[in-house]
């Protein structure tokens, strides 16, 4: 980075070839010599090479190992600061992209829904044996621990998700018939069952056995109405599943030590590890029709785990959870266990905390976002549990974080953000 490759008439020009005659004596001075001069030129080759490929100093975007297989890493983005603490940055370097690889490989197969691997538990394996006992690794029982106590059931609307989640792949809207209830009369009475399922524990619910046992309990009427409809996934945890990969890793990594960076997800889930006291920064949206306002940026220091939830799309990775219709409606991942349709009560919401994780506040969050309308008590009244929120209504950015710090209001073009924190 920051080099200049020199042109042609950059580099110096080679002297004539002189035929030189070694006499006898002074040959074998002659291959002390050549052999040094081998030796220096292998080692400032060696030198060269590693120079240029082992880690840099400074911020680099962490990327896992190709070699790890199949990882969930391109959902993510890894700034890390290597060498910022006074370690070898090749060292370094080589530590955190293998243990980062390492972790995004076994994550990527935990939350599988349609793939099974050799050796491992996942949610497919889960699914395909109800009614079992199963002993699933450390990081998808602690997920399921947060689930139970939250009192959350969206993670049993997989049959839902199972026909859902082909609507992204929808080229035109007369495709959408077949995957949206808004649309489709059927698809709604589909939808609508599975939810009726979904949010009743005697249906079906995950038993916490302890020592990372488990079993998905589902009574004999689901699994009778399963068979006839073919399915075979009862849990999926849907756009909640980077929240808890995403702490994770950030877990994983501070357990480690390497706590110098931030990991987030493109769906709005983010960790901050860094406990020096830089300054860092997240940006503020607004969408007001069909435009998108950077309303402000919140300054913050220190580690904090953030969730963004969006109702529209902000980038071309956007399109595999948000699908906007030619008359400007939008079909987004967050489904409502109440009948399955999906729903988002305000377009940008920003919830953070400093003493929970991605999976609490998307947990705790998911019942006042996935609705009609914004419940606004029951959003101020998540401060009190140590989440504070940020949102935009009428151009105004209200927060609930006393402490809360935000500069480059948007101010143009008779535009103007004004901050209330209540």
């Amino acid at each position: 980075m920051g080099r200049k490759a020199r042109g042609r008439r950059d580099l110096p020009h080679p002297k004539p070839v002189e035929k030189i005659q070694l006499s006898g004596e002074n040959f074998g001075r002659r291959a002390v010599l050549a052999l040094v001069l081998l030796v220096c030129g292998v080692s400032a080759l060696v030198y060269t090479f590693v120079n240029l490929f082992a880690p840099q100093k400074g911020w680099q975007t962490i990327a896992a190992n190709s070699s790890a297989g199949p990882t969930c890493a391109d959902e993510l983005v890894f700034l890390y600061d290597v060498g910022g603490g006074g370690q070898s940055p090749s060292v370094e370097g080589r530590e955190v992209t293998a243990l980062y690889s390492d972790a995004c490989r076994k994550l990527f197969q935990l939350f599988h829904t349609m793939e099974s691997f050799e050796g491992v538990v996942n949610l497919r394996e889960i699914n395909l044996h109800p009614n079992e006992t199963l002993t699933v690794d450390a990081a998808l029982y602690r997920a399921f621990e947060q689930v139970e106590r939250s009192g959350d059931r969206t993670i049993y609307l997989g049959p839902v998700y199972a026909r859902y989640q082909d609507l992204f792949y929808c080229q035109d809207d007369s495709q959408l018939m077949d995957f949206d209830p808004w649309l489709s009369e059927a698809v709604r009475q589909e939808y609508g069952a599975a939810a009726a399922y979904a949010r009743d524990p005697e249906a079906v619910s995950v038993s916490l056995l302890g020592n990372n046992q488990v079993c998905l309990r589902v009574s004999d009427e689901y699994l009778s109405y399963a068979r006839r409809e073919g399915i075979e996934r009862f849990l999926d945890f849907g756009w909640l599943k980077n929240a808890f990969v995403v702490d994770y890793l950030a877990e994983l990594l501070t357990e480690k030590g390497y706590t110098n960076g931030s990991i987030s997800s493109y769906d709005g889930f983010s960790r901050n590890l860094d406990s020096r006291g830089l300054s860092y920064a997240l940006n503020v949206y607004d969408y007001v029709d069909g435009t998108v306002y950077q309303a402000g940026v919140m300054e913050y220091q220190g580690p904090i785990s953030i969730v963004s939830l969006r109702g529209y799309a902000a980038s071309e990775a956007d399109r595999l959870r948000i699908y906007e219709l030619r008359n400007g409606e939008r079909r987004t991942a967050y489904l409502s266990p109440v009948d399955g349709r999906c729903r988002n009560a305000v377009d940008d919401l920003a919830c953070y905390s400093r003493t929970a994780g991605c999976g609490e506040i998307a947990l705790r969050a998911a019942p006042i976002y996935v609705a009609d309308t914004l419940d606004v008590p029951a959003l101020e009244a998540l401060s009190g549990g140590g989440i504070e929120s940020i949102r935009c209504e009428n151009r105004v950015i209200h927060g609930t974080d006393p402490g809360l710090a935000l500069s480059g209001l948007y101010e143009k073009d008779g535009v103007r953000y004004t901050v209330s924190v209540n």
